[in-house]
């Protein structure tokens, strides 16, 4: 980990989420987020909406949060992490709006998508995450949930804090059944389900090459 310091934003904590290239990374059409070396803020860095409307549609790459994380908050980045940071092709679900299919993008800094914190287990007949977040399949879970063995059953381990409070903070990953939300994780870890337009905790990542 390393705390750096983001001005107007304060200081946060940084943690190294991923260092290993499985052969999936290598697959067509898959997600890059979680693979190489992937850096995670620990904590939250600030509260924003992912879009001032009730709607995913558009999915990550329309997001207003989108524009905020890869200008206001990777502007306040120190330098010399910012000259380090490489460009990721980013998979991400689509809600039921009618004809959307998975989107790409590419980005300098990301939110994180459901697979990538939690693991999806057989046995859990409730959050199914796998087949509510259509990119599931798409990215791996981090190596830094998987070896604190982060499930939809076992989720302790997703919460992060803000001001040594857990409260509850935003993924890039919206839900094949609605057309106003993304998903989050809750103050517990818990996955859910929020209004596009709240305020939650922002919590990027990024790569370095």
């Amino acid at each position: 980990t390393k705390i750096i310091d983001m001005g107007e934003f304060g200081t946060h904590t940084i943690r190294v989420s991923n260092n290993t290239t499985p052969i999936e990374c290598s697959m067509e059409g898959f997600s890059q987020t979680a693979c190489g070396f992937v850096i995670e803020f620990a904590d939250i860095i600030a509260f924003h909406e992912m879009n001032s409307s009730f709607t995913n549609v558009g999915g990550w790459p329309a997001s207003e949060m989108r524009t905020y994380v890869n200008s206001d908050i990777y502007n306040a980045l120190p330098e010399v992490l910012r000259s380090s940071i490489i460009n990721t092709n980013v998979v991400s679900g689509h809600g039921s709006t009618a004809g959307e299919n998975n989107f790409t993008s590419i980005d300098k800094l990301y939110l994180l998508s459901s697979h990538e914190v939690w693991e999806s287990l057989e046995e859990d007949t409730y959050f199914l995450i796998d087949y509510y977040d259509t990119s599931y399949l798409k990215t791996r879970q981090l190596d830094y949930y998987a070896k604190l063995n982060v499930t939809t059953l076992s989720p302790s381990e997703a919460t992060k804090q803000y001001n040594d409070s857990s409260t509850w903070w935003w993924l890039r990953s919206t839900r094949l059944n609605y057309d106003y939300g993304f998903m989050d994780v809750l103050s517990d870890g818990i996955s859910s389900n929020t209004i596009a337009s709240s305020n939650g905790g922002v919590s990027p990542a990024f790569r370095i090459g």
